[in-house]
């Protein structure tokens, strides 16, 4: 959704001693107003994994890191809002490899294990076929995800 221009208009009037007034000489303001964040309050991703068989597989990771690398504070969250049918999901708080793209300022730490949090999904023991699982990811300036894991069981 793009930013929308308003051009307003007002009209100051003044009264200069008894009845003697100044005409009213209008006024104008740009005024661009632009959405805060997506209409529905969350980001919306779909992600498409596979495994084979029942070994744990990483489903989605963040993290809220500062350009050293330290963790930030307030820090990300990771939660499971909707567990799999057929299988188990977990959430673990534990450093990993970041990948934050070369113009981030981060994108310094991708050659270290920085703290975050990764949710790894692990099918029931001789499942085969679709499973599905919801999570929900934040940041700490106010950006929140709700993930849509398909995961394709072999």
């Amino acid at each position: 959704m793009g930013s929308k221009l308003f051009i307003l208009a007002c009209a100051a009037g003044l009264a200069i001693g008894a009845g003697a007034a100044i005409a009213a000489q209008p006024k104008q303001y740009v005024v661009t107003v632009k959405p805060a964040g997506h209409p529905s309050g969350y980001e919306k991703l779909n992600v498409a994994k596979a495994v084979v068989g029942s070994a744990p597989i990483r489903v989605w990771a963040n993290t809220a890191i500062d350009p050293d690398c330290s963790a930030h504070v307030p820090g990300a969250e990771l939660t499971i809002l909707q567990p799999p049918s057929h299988g188990t999901a977990v959430v673990k708080d534990e450093p990993y490899f970041a990948a934050f793209p070369p113009a981030n300022p981060r994108s310094a730490c991708n050659n270290r294990k920085v703290p975050g949090h990764q949710a790894f999904y692990t099918a029931a023991s001789g499942y085969t076929g679709h499973d599905h699982m919801v999570l929900q990811g934040s940041s700490p300036d106010g950006a929140v995800r709700r993930i849509a894991v398909d995961i394709t069981v072999r």
